[in-house]
């Protein structure tokens, strides 16, 4: 009799298992590609003090603040591959994220402050001469040169989602969220296979103005990360040779 009974369980565990699986899976690429986010946050907050950085022994050029970035961002792109030395792979992490920072669609850089404004308040050039000494009480578009000085840059990041299934998932969710309620059915690229609907993310289209959404990219699942730094200039402030939107400084 207890032969019997024990035979009639077998198969319940399997059940569960199948139920489960699912779920954990998903727990565990979505853990995975977190991970990888995480350590391009942390790659870009570098990035982005260090081309503040730069920008602040430039004169607050846009090209200076860029080649920061670019060295900064150059660790997420330097893997060695084959026989390449280490000095190539830098080269072509560097080159990568030069590249990726031009991309209108990829990056977004703002001069926060200063502003437009308060340049010309100053004439052309914020001085950075004396500051201890200059009156904080005499303003200039509603700014005194002590604050004038504090270069701070915000960078918009597009990273690469690259775990597969939830790269798509993420990318819905955050770039590109369907315009119609998710349904599960049985159908899936005129398959057979039962699926959610989110997991069916049609590739990125190429909608205007829209950051992140670069069909034409080989990596065309992304995610915005943005990340600030303020740095007290070193060096008087120029013009920064860069497009003015929204009354900041913005490139590329």
């Amino acid at each position: 009799m207890l032969k019997r009974l024990r035979s009639r369980q077998f198969g319940q565990a399997t059940i569960e298992y199948i139920y489960v699986l699912p779920i954990l899976l998903l727990l565990f690429l979505a853990s995975l590609q977190f991970i990888f986010i995480y350590e391009a946050k942390q790659t870009l907050n570098y990035a982005t003090f260090v081309g503040t950085r730069a920008g602040a022994l430039n004169g607050g050029s846009m090209a200076a603040i860029k080649d920061g970035l670019a060295a900064g961002l150059a660790p997420l792109y330097a893997h060695k591959i084959g026989t390449a030395t280490e000095l190539a792979a830098v080269k072509l992490g560097r080159r990568t994220a030069r590249d990726e920072l031009a991309n209108p669609k990829l990056a977004l850089i703002q001069i926060v402050n200063p502003t437009p404004a308060a340049l010309a308040g100053f004439g052309g050039t914020i001085p950075n001469d004396n500051l201890m000494y200059r009156d904080p009480t005499i303003l200039k578009s509603n700014m005194n040169v002590q604050d004038a000085n504090l270069l701070k840059v915000r960078v918009t990041y597009c990273v690469r989602l690259v775990v597969p299934i939830i790269k798509s998932m993420i990318f819905g969710f955050v770039v590109a969220p369907p315009t119609t309620a998710a349904k599960i059915d049985s159908t899936y690229s005129g398959g057979s296979i039962a699926a959610p609907e989110l997991l069916k993310v049609a590739p990125p289209t190429n909608p205007p103005n829209t950051l992140c959404n670069d069909p034409t990219n080989p990596f065309p699942y992304r995610i915005p990360v943005t990340a600030e730094a303020v740095v007290r200039m070193q060096t008087p402030f120029t013009d920064p040779v860069a497009n003015v939107v929204a009354g900041v400084w913005t490139a590329p």
